[in-house]
C-alpha cells in the first residue's frame, strides 16, 4: 500500500480495509495477511477436480474510505483449456464436491457444474451468465 507521492506505508491507516472471507457457517472474518506472506484463493472448479477436498471460499476486499492511500494487488489468475473437463478424481462423488461447500452467498455449484466431465468453458459460460446476467 502506498500513499499519492509512492511512500509505502507500512499498515493501512483504515482498519476496515481488507480481505473479508464468508466462513461455512456463513459469518464474515476480517482476514490480516502478514506483508511477508502470501493468500491464495481456491475456486470451485478446484474444488471440483478435488472431489471437494479444497472448497472454494466466497471473499471481497475493502480499500481504504482515504483518498490518500491506494490499493496495491497483484492477482494471478490461473485458467485452463475451455475444453478442460472438469472431472473429478476416482472414489469420489458428486454429491460430496456439492454438499463442502454451501453459502447462500454463491449461486448453486449444481446449477452450473451439472454433471461430471463438465467443461471448463461450459462451466465458465454458465458461471457468467448467472452473476452478470444481461
Amino acid at each position: 500500500m502506498d500513499d499519492r507521492t509512492g511512500v509505502i506505508i507500512d499498515t493501512c491507516p483504515d482498519p476496515e480495509a481488507g480481505l473479508y472471507i464468508t466462513r461455512r457457517d456463513e459469518s464474515v472474518l476480517h482476514v490480516t495477511i502478514p506483508n511477508d506472506c502470501m493468500a491464495v484463493q481456491i475456486g470451485e472448479c478446484v474444488q471440483i477436480i478435488t472431489g471437494g477436498t479444497l472448497v472454494a471460499t466466497p471473499h471481497c476486499v475493502r480499500g481504504a474510505r482515504s483518498s490518500n492511500i491506494s490499493r496495491i494487488a497483484n492477482p494471478y489468475f490461473i485458467d485452463t483449456a475451455p475444453s478442460f473437463p472438469l472431472s473429478m478424481p476416482a472414489g469420489s462423488s458428486r454429491e460430496k464436491v456439492l454438499s463442502s461447500s454451501t453459502n447462500s452467498k454463491v449461486s448453486s455449484l449444481s446449477k452450473r457444474w451439472e454433471k461430471d466431465g463438465t467443461t471448463f468453458g461450459e462451466f465458465l459460460d454458465k458461471t457468467f451468465k448467472v452473476y452478470y446476467a444481461e
